[in-house]
């Protein structure tokens, strides 16, 4: 299961091109640090006009963010990890104020749709014979699975007219699938 968190700050007046410069030059460390902590996407978005930023996290699982990242945590006892840490809080925004999630698609739109949540097998992946099957009210819709380091979204439906998806003018193909049918992200 996949949990995500979303925090926001501002960066302090006249630093946010240095604050760029570090996150387009992230610390090797800190990235295999806080992939090893189980986050697994973590994304930082600027309000146009200010020095407002919001961070989007995707975590493997429901992991207590403070413990698997805070101090006296493991990847904090490393000193680069640590510094850029502290460097990031002292130099650039002082800390981020978790936000409360109010609606997602994958739970008010599936509840909506009376459709089912996918539910992930023992061993991490979700049940592929779905992929298989035809999407219908009542199916698993939006499911993903991970197999072999490559995350894989087969039941991905559009909810328009017919439920096609609109022709893309690049390929004349209807949907987001490139040749071949599976959409897939390396990870690692």
């Amino acid at each position: 299961m996949t949990n995500r968190h979303c925090f926001v700050t501002n960066v302090l007046p006249g630093k946010m091109e240095e604050y760029r410069h570090y996150h387009d030059n992230i610390y090797p460390e800190v990235a295999s640090g806080l992939r090893a902590a189980g986050i697994t996407q973590l994304t930082i978005f600027q309000a146009p006009g200010s020095n407002t930023i919001v961070m989007y996290i995707t975590t493997a699982g429901p992991i207590d963010l403070g413990a698997a990242t805070g101090p006296g945590s493991r990847y904090r006892l490393n000193a680069r990890c640590r510094e850029w840490e502290e460097l990031m809080d002292a130099d650039f925004h002082g800390g981020w104020t978790e936000m409360e999630e109010i609606h997602s698609s994958d739970k008010q739109w599936n509840t909506s749709l009376n459709a089912k949540m996918a539910e992930p097998e023992p061993n991490g992946t979700a049940d592929s014979s779905a992929a298989a099957q035809p999407v219908s009210p009542g199916h698993r819709i939006n499911q993903s699975y991970l197999r072999g380091g490559t995350m894989h979204n087969q039941l991905s439906r559009y909810e328009g007219p017919s439920n096609d998806r609109p022709k893309s003018p690049h390929t004349g193909r209807r949907g987001i699938q490139p040749p071949g049918g599976v959409t897939q992200i390396r990870f690692g």
